[in-house]
């Protein structure tokens, strides 16, 4: 019994080392203004995520998240607050080393006559669309990325490590030496 339980105490650990909480920021900068005509250089997106491989394959997805602010609104969590008149959610989101960073975030309204609302839209890597419209009219704004479009990203917090792609050494020493101890075991035991 003592030895099922150091096994079982061994293969926990090596689940845990790969389910590491990861803090990301990033940062886009540059936008083409579509209404304005203009590239706007020091236009700034802004955010960063927080998240957990829980299932140890180097990508971090959606389900795995447990926020992600873009420019100070976390879309994780407003998600809980969606209803009939209001969505806000992380629609999409996916971030590994080798495919880097993707999602899709959102946040609309409207009265339950449909004569007030707006909305907000982000996609990266192709555009940021804003709209609001009333009785009296309506807007709609549209920055989309360029190649002149910069994408910078860094640990949010200092020491923080990042989403591994393949499992670290330890982490494989961790399950060999369990999955060695079980067979040792079953092997006596017969």
């Amino acid at each position: 019994m003592k030895f099922i339980a150091t096994a079982g105490a061994l293969l926990l650990a090596s689940t845990v080392a790969h389910a590491q909480t990861s803090h990301w920021a990033f940062s886009y900068t540059g936008f083409y203004d579509q209404e304005a005509a203009a590239f706007l250089p020091g236009l700034r997106i802004d955010g960063s995520f927080t998240g957990v491989d829980a299932n140890g394959d180097g990508v971090l997805e959606r389900g795995e998240l447990t926020s992600l602010l873009v420019d100070a609104k976390d879309y994780v969590a407003c998600a809980a607050g969606s209803n009939t008149y209001y969505h806000c959610d992380a629609d999409s989101f996916r971030f590994s080393a080798e495919s880097g960073l993707s999602f899709g975030v959102s946040a609309y309204s409207s009265d339950p006559e449909g004569l007030y609302g707006g909305g907000h839209f982000v996609t990266t890597g192709q555009m940021v669309y804003d709209y609001q419209f009333n009785p009296y009219g309506g807007s709609e704004h549209h920055l989309l990325w360029t190649d002149g479009t910069t994408f910078t990203m860094s640990a949010a917090l200092p020491g923080t490590e990042s989403v591994p792609a393949v499992p670290e050494a330890p982490t494989w020493a961790m399950l060999l030496a369990g999955v060695g101890g079980i067979g040792l075991w079953r092997r006596r035991r017969a």
